[in-house]
């Protein structure tokens, strides 16, 4: 089926400031009382240009105690406790980690997990992170099996399926049922602003034949729809389209709210994702 845009999927974020630190986050997940998530914004913290201000990006060529400073003022503004914090130690590949009450600061005070670039759990006290400056979070959460998880993707990701590999792990580790799961993708360059040369757009609509995710602007390019390809490998695991969201905040867009790696050629900070049960 040809499904040609996005019928049925919630489309749209909420944007809010807590503390000077700005968040994106979807209703859908806020209307649930199990769970919290949110996708932070620049402003805040105290990263000197071009990191300025809240670069939440260990990789990045600045002191790590600013960006643990950083991290510390992030927590404070959305009530994490830092020590709760996992963060995925990606390769923009699709291996996922269930990560346990052990796990908590890996990548943080203790050595990172193994490579992954997705991490799920069905425990408390554990807030999921993932970085970001163009590459899609994508979140899912699961109210029957108090269940969560959260994906780094970018094109190489989006087009392994990691989305889809998360949710079947939910499933096969928590007996979860993608019927039930929300899933929300978060802020990532648009369609608008992802060129890609007519090799990968083509792999891309072979991959997800059921939407239309490219069009092309000049001879031998493609701009690419990295959000409608994620919802599309939601669907094909079984996430009803009425239970995705689509924010469509624009990292090459919105400047002044967000990172972007390919606006600012790689010299840009890094925004977080995160994702907790309550």
């Amino acid at each position: 089926m040809n499904i040609g845009g996005r019928p049925n999927f919630k489309e749209g974020y909420e944007y809010s400031v807590r503390n000077g630190i700005g968040s994106f986050t979807a209703s859908s997940l806020n209307e649930l009382p199990g769970v919290e998530h949110g996708f932070s914004a620049r402003s805040g913290g105290v990263s000197s240009a071009p990191y300025d201000s809240l670069n939440l990006g260990w990789g990045r060529d600045e002191p790590r105690e600013n960006i643990k400073e950083n991290y510390k003022r992030f927590c404070k503004a959305f009530g994490i406790e830092y020590e709760s914090m996992v963060l995925v130690n990606y390769e923009h590949g699709t291996n996922v980690v269930s990560v346990t009450l052990s796990d908590r600061e890996r990548g943080f005070g203790k050595p990172p997990l193994e490579h992954c670039d997705a991490i799920i759990t069905n425990q408390r006290n554990i807030t999921l992170i993932t970085s970001h400056a163009d590459c899609m979070p994508v979140y899912l959460y699961d109210p029957n099996r108090n269940a969560i998880g959260l994906a780094h993707a970018g094109w190489k990701g989006t087009l392994g399926r990691i989305g889809q590999k998360m949710a079947e792990k939910m499933v096969n580790e928590f007996g979860c049922d993608t019927n039930d799961m929300f899933a929300v993708i978060g802020p990532c360059i648009c369609v608008d602003c992802f060129e890609v040369d007519d090799a990968l757009g083509i792999r891309f609509a072979e991959e997800f034949p059921s939407v239309e995710l490219c069009y092309r602007t000049v001879p031998g390019k493609m701009q690419l729809d990295l959000e409608l390809a994620a919802a599309a490998q939601l669907m094909d695991a079984g996430i009803p389209a009425e239970r995705i969201t689509l924010m469509h905040a624009c990292t090459f867009e919105l400047k002044d709210k967000l990172f972007s790696h390919r606006r600012d050629n790689g010299r840009t900070g890094a925004m977080a994702a995160f994702i907790k049960l309550n």
